[in-house]
């Protein structure tokens, strides 16, 4: 249905992190009408499970922690999801940009909250499917070709110190129906740790 990539440097302990809940994931099957759940699926990223000391934030300072850097892995599999056209349960961007990630269009992650969560509102079962690199990782979603959605507007505003970004998407029914929503992000300026 979709697949999408984003790419990180070679080699930090980061990657470690990425690899790790992309082989947890993979081949998870969401069928009809069910919510698709990082945090279901994987639970608390431990020693125990792989995952390793890296960077995170956590309350607006840069830290290190187990887990650190699976929020790439959450913002890939958003944007395969955006791009299916499949609808969002919980979510939440960054609070601050990274040039890795897609403007206004990414999640991160934490335990038990945020998560990252989507729906399968096709008649289809959806398989999700994983790879990686060195320096990139890819999600994709196999199923029988039901909507897509495109990305067919983007408005930033101020709130605070922060800027918000929402960000519009037009998806396709089969049936040449079409409907749009909209995600949202909130990213912290330089040198705030709140808006």
């Amino acid at each position: 249905v979709k697949s999408f990539t984003t790419y990180h440097p070679c080699c930090a302990a980061r990657v470690t992190n990425i690899h790790r809940i992309a082989d947890l994931v993979r081949g998870t099957v969401v069928k009809p009408g069910e919510t698709f759940s990082v945090n279901g699926v994987v639970g608390r990223r431990t020693v125990e499970k792989g995952f390793v000391e890296a960077g995170a934030i956590a309350n607006g300072e840069h830290v290190d922690e187990v887990g650190g850097g699976v929020s790439q892995f959450a913002t890939t599999m958003f944007n395969a999801a955006f791009f299916a056209g499949l609808p969002f349960g919980e979510y939440q961007a960054h609070s601050e940009h990274f040039d890795r990630y897609p403007f206004g269009r990414e999640a991160t992650m934490g335990y038990e909250h945020p998560d990252l969560q989507w729906k399968n509102n096709t008649p289809y079962g959806i398989l999700i499917d994983t790879s990686y690199t060195d320096t990139s990782v890819t999600v994709t979603l196999w199923s029988t070709q039901y909507a897509y959605g495109q990305q067919t507007g983007q408005s930033t505003g101020r709130s605070g110190n922060c800027t918000t970004v929402s960000t519009e998407r037009t998806i396709t029914f089969p049936d040449g129906r079409t409907e749009t929503d909209t995600v949202r992000a909130r990213y912290r300026d330089p040198g705030a740790t709140s808006c």
